[in-house]
């Protein structure tokens, strides 16, 4: 990387090196049999330069001369760049990798071993079991004088089946220790979840209480981190432009970026651009705090990065996108009232653990529009799984008094707990 950096500086053009070195390792269990291994090992190295004022980048593999030929010859007809690179900073000590990871062998067992539990009980599942172990070293340099390099290492394990004669499934998701602990909690929780769904309850339509497992936390966070993000401030298109310090959403809501949590395995201590990342607050009982900068949108608007530059972008991303603004790791804080309560509050309405179509929806103006994957609710009772009913609403008009529960689920993408929205539109999509 530092021998590119110079042949940079020798063309006159400054530059920044991402290069990200994964190696997946993924176990699939179907029908009861293993059915698929997967080891892989894979490097992949996106370079941007500044020439003449203006933008390239190009990818490869591995950061080679070529691929910085081909990024300042994208340069020459690339936009204005408004930005400079990351200069040398001090960061937050790097992660080490993983001594705790599971080994192939290892995450064979604790699969077959959950997959063992929920057979036992019902054993004409069609289920499916993951378990998945990512690590992965993020390298980023530039011509500015930033050089940092960070370990990242997590397992997860997912376990997943159809519905009777549906189309839906219902799954669960969570994070996996080298004791594995939990299995036996998550066997349990999936069993009970399925078994709601095995006949089909119809709610009745109009504005109904929703309560949003952590799963289905997205309908908030993907909304909120639309209009937080600099790129909409930047061109007058979040409605959250001019509302710093006022309320947006229900004083029950506090929402923060926690990259540095010392004890989580996605910590990060610094973006995808070299920015130093910290724990901030975005909202404290909804009211707006904070918003999310990269070094482009933080030049655009005459502020510095907030440290949320990301190759990350609401339906997509990689190595390969340019750096957007994105939290770095969301999360939702909790409250002190157990999430069965929420449930047993519910006299008519909803518990909803996904959605479907929500890229249909303006969602930059915090509106969602979904068909609902989730149950019937009926004096406080699961009565049975939804089938062809839409949910509609927006964050910033119905979520003033969500209540939020003690009980949280750490997700790759956040960490959230239920959340019950006292009102949401419900319809029957026919």
């Amino acid at each position: 990387m530092r021998e590119l950096l110079t042949e940079a500086a020798q063309r006159d053009l400054a530059a920044e090196v991402y290069w990200i070195t994964r190696e997946p390792v993924s176990v699939r269990f179907e029908g009861g049999q293993p059915s698929a291994v997967i080891q892989d090992r894979v490097d992949q190295c996106a370079v941007r330069v500044i020439g003449d004022g203006r933008m390239g980048m190009a990818c490869g593999s591995r950061p080679e001369p070529p691929v910085l030929k081909a990024a300042a010859e994208a340069a020459t007809a690339g936009a204005e760049a408004p930005l400079r690179f990351a200069p040398q900073a001090t960061v937050a000590e790097a992660l080490q990798p993983d001594e705790g990871a599971l080994e192939v062998e290892e995450l064979l067992e604790t699969a077959a071993e959950v997959q063992r539990m929920i057979l036992r009980e019902h054993s004409d599942l069609a289920l499916v079991v993951q378990a998945s172990r990512q690590q992965e070293i993020v390298r980023i340099a530039t011509t500015e004088g930033f050089n940092g390099e960070q370990n990242r290492g997590f397992m997860t394990l997912s376990v997943n089946a159809p519905f009777p004669e549906a189309g839906s499934r219902v799954w669960k998701t969570r994070f996996l220790d080298k004791s594995t602990a939990g299995l036996q909690e998550l066997a349990s929780e999936f069993l009970e979840w399925y078994a709601w769904g095995t006949r089909i309850s119809t709610p009745p339509q109009g504005r109904l209480p929703v309560l949003l497992a952590p799963e289905a936390s997205f309908l908030l966070s993907m909304p909120l981190t639309a209009g937080l993000s600099g790129e909409a401030l930047h061109q007058h298109t979040s409605p959250l432009e001019g509302k710093m310090d006022r309320q947006i959403l229900g004083n029950g809501l506090t929402i923060l970026d926690t990259p540095l949590t010392p004890t989580d395995s996605l910590q990060r201590a610094f973006d995808d651009e070299g920015t130093p990342c910290c724990d901030r607050t975005l909202v404290d009982e909804g009211v707006l705090k904070g918003v999310l900068l990269d070094r482009r949108t933080g030049a655009l608007l005459s502020q510095e990065s907030s440290g949320n530059g990301f190759k990350r972008a609401l339906f997509g991303g990689g190595p390969w996108a340019p750096p957007n603004p994105w939290p770095a790791r969301l999360t939702i804080a909790n409250g002190d009232t157990e999430w069965r309560d929420l449930l047993g509050s519910v006299k008519q309405g909803l518990l909803i653990y996904g959605g479907m179509g929500f890229h249909s929806a303006n969602y930059l103006q915090g509106n969602f529009s979904v068909q609902a994957l989730g149950y019937h609710v009926e004096n406080g009772q699961v009565r049975g799984r939804l089938h062809g009913v839409m949910v509609a609403g927006n964050i910033y008009e119905d979520f003033h008094k969500a209540r939020v529960s003690h009980n949280t689920v750490r997700l790759p993408e956040y960490e959230s707990p239920y959340i019950l929205v006292p009102e949401l539109q419900v319809a029957h999509g026919g």
